[in-house]
């Protein structure tokens, strides 16, 4: 079974508009479904091995539970608890990328 997927409000924004961004410039809607949808699955194997990707040079005083990893051109960002996962960011990579130091 392994931990919970929490996705937060800011990042379920961010796969909506990553969704309307690929649906206006493909004009596909398959593509924009595609793409979101395997963003969204791919934390799937979150569950069972949390500590799969790379930490989050992005997260200021990072303890070690923030970490990040890409689908497509996307960076999504999570952070590990005890018992889940939280995800809490989707943005694209060629975004140039702020630091944060959000805490869930």
């Amino acid at each position: 079974m392994g931990k919970k997927i929490i996705w937060s409000s800011n990042a379920l924004n961010q796969l909506e508009d990553i969704h309307f961004y690929i649906f206006f410039e493909s004009k596909s809607l398959t593509i924009a479904d595609k793409v979101v949808n395997t963003i969204f699955d791919s934390t799937e194997i979150l569950k069972t091995q949390p500590e799969i990707y790379k930490l989050d040079k992005q997260k200021t005083n990072n303890d070690g539970s923030f970490r990040v990893y890409s689908v497509y051109d996307y960076a999504v960002s999570y952070q590990i608890t005890k018992e889940s996962i939280y995800i809490l960011r989707v943005r694209h990579n060629a975004q140039k990328p702020k630091k944060h130091s959000w805490k869930v």
